[in-house]
């Protein structure tokens, strides 16, 4: 069984998240893949966290990863103005 996946074991990536209302972000090292019922997931070597195919972030990606942080700013003007 061969399993095609985005990024390798080794390629270092973005992580961003929302935390209280701010935009968090580090870069961390792809150690393992693991395949589950919801999907592939990286499992990260620094911040032992999982991190869904679909929110990796390669590390040379500089756009998208800007784009990503506009967005989740954009989300969370949006629930502080509820």
């Amino acid at each position: 069984m061969q399993i095609k996946t985005k990024y390798e074991i080794g390629q270092k990536v973005w992580v961003i998240h929302e935390n209280r209302g701010e935009v968090c972000i580090y870069d961390d090292t792809i150690s393992e893949i693991c395949v589950t019922e919801e999907g592939l997931h990286y499992l990260l070597k620094e911040s032992c966290n999982e991190l869904k195919e679909d929110d990796a972030i390669l590390y040379d990606e500089k756009e998208k990863l800007l784009n990503e942080i506009e967005s989740l700013m954009q989300e969370i003007h949006n629930k502080e103005a509820e």
